[in-house]
């Protein structure tokens, strides 16, 4: 009923070695943000807002950078450019957001986080384009790519939500980059838990908000058991990247409910203490 997995490093291969030794010259360069990453998010994907607030100026170098980009000249990069920019451009906006309300302990106090328009592309004012962090992930990321991995590797700027990587997404390297940041958040048991046996298993509430979007490409022509077709291609995708085959077994079995826990929407700062 699942799909297979298979063939994952010929898969690594083919998504991260070969496209960074075919890196294009006339690629974006994301330098400036790939510092401020190194510098301001640790291994856990928490970021130091308190140092940002206080100096903001490679952030909004970066910012500025983004906003010198032609909307019209982005039509003729490479797919993978294209991606890397607009992956980018949400943390970077993300985070200025978290920035001018900081201190706060959650991206959901601070009303209308998630349609604020915050980014402007464009040199030119009539021509300049502007977005909210939703315009780029369902505009820009999700109905452009239709890939569900996306919605694994944004951040959300909480402690429930994929973690944050301390690098650029670059032209070369986003489709490997997404592809390790979506195994990493399956196999992390804080999203994914699965003892099998047991009678239920914990899937972040990711999933149930993104759900349709997995039936694109795990989608089945028929539901595992009592499970609906949505459940089912969520269940199929956790097969394909899970790397133990214990639960891959346990998972096409069907014995068990899905429960999909309260979200953490506790800020991924730093500075602020975890329960």
């Amino acid at each position: 009923m699942f799909l297979k997995k298979k063939f994952f490093i010929a898969v690594f291969l083919f998504l991260v070695v070969i496209p960074a030794c075919l890196h294009a010259t006339t690629a974006f360069d994301h330098s400036v943000w790939d510092t401020f990453l190194k510098q301001h998010v640790n291994e856990r994907g928490e970021v130091n807002y308190q140092a940002v607030a206080e100096d903001p100026s490679a952030l909004n170098d970066y910012r500025a950078i983004l906003a010198q980009v032609s909307p019209f000249e982005m039509k003729s990069w490479p797919r993978e450019e294209t991606l890397a920019f607009w992956m980018n451009a949400y943390h970077a906006t993300l985070i200025q957001l978290v920035v001018e309300n900081y201190p706060v302990t959650s991206v959901q106090k601070i009303p209308g986080f998630w349609d604020i328009t915050a980014l402007h592309i464009g040199k030119d004012a009539k021509h300049q384009e502007q977005y909210s962090l939703n315009d780029i992930r369902m505009r820009n990321l999700i109905a452009v790519y239709r890939d569900e991995k996306i919605h694994l590797a944004l951040s959300l700027g909480a402690r429930g939500g994929p973690r944050l990587m301390a690098e650029a997404f670059t032209g070369p390297k986003v489709e490997g980059q997404l592809f390790l940041l979506t195994r990493r958040f399956v196999n992390d048991t804080s999203y994914v838990d699965i003892t099998p046996g047991q009678k239920k298993i914990r899937i972040s509430k990711l999933f149930q908000w993104h759900g349709k979007d997995f039936k694109l490409d795990f989608g089945t022509p028929e539901p595992l058991d009592k499970f609906s077709a949505i459940d089912t291609a969520i269940l199929s995708f956790l097969a394909y990247y899970l790397e133990d085959e214990a639960k891959v077994e346990y998972l096409q079995q069907a014995h068990y409910k899905i429960q999909y826990p309260a979200f953490d929407w506790s800020l991924n700062d730093q500075r602020l203490k975890t329960a």
